[in-house]
């Protein structure tokens, strides 16, 4: 698949309540090119749909579980690579 440059803000959004932390796994998701992702996520972040949270070693986002779409856990969610890291996701808000 070619990334393309656009993308819909919904399917963005969809990537992220399913567990892409990222925008690399953003883009990987939807198709569209990291850039893009980026924008993206800049924009719901703006609007308070989606914001960052930090991931701690051996232990979940320091909001709980309750705002994560990994109910699986993040390595089902490709977040295996955050996790222990002290590094940002991005979470929905509000759900």
């Amino acid at each position: 698949m070619t990334p393309t440059t656009r993308v819909s803000l919904a399917a963005v959004l969809a990537a992220v309540a399913g567990g892409a932390g990222s925008a690399a796994e953003v883009a990987r998701r939807t198709g569209c090119d990291p850039e893009t992702a980026e924008t993206a996520l800049a924009t719901l972040a703006s609007t308070g749909r989606i914001r960052r949270a930090l991931v701690f070693a051996g232990a979940c986002a320091t909001d709980g579980c309750g705002s994560c779409g990994s109910s699986g856990g993040c390595a089902s969610a490709g977040m295996a690579s955050l996790v222990g890291s002290g590094l940002t996701a991005w979470r929905v808000v509000g759900s």
